[in-house]
């Protein structure tokens, strides 16, 4: 019989998993970087809006759009004379 033996074969598939395994582990350093990297580059921290830096994130804008008139007043009231 030419070809692999049983024993070869066993050996090959536990190597697979083995390369499998590692590179599951690469994966998932890498999009955990990424992530990271995304988070503190684009969201920001909503805490710090009123820095320079941070104003121009995508947390400090969406904040922004929902309070226009900051954290504490939701909306401005325009009182009309009679």
């Amino acid at each position: 019989m030419a070809g692999i033996s049983l024993k070869d074969q066993k050996d090959q598939n536990g190597q697979s998993v083995v390369e499998y395994l590692l590179m599951l582990l690469v994966m998932v350093s890498l999009i955990t970087s990424l992530l990271t990297y995304i988070k503190s580059r684009y969201l920001g921290d909503i805490s710090k809006c009123d820095k320079g830096a941070n104003k121009k994130t995508l947390l400090c804008k969406v904040n922004g759009i929902l309070t226009p008139n900051g954290a504490d007043k939701k909306f401005q009231y325009y009182p009309f004379k009679k």
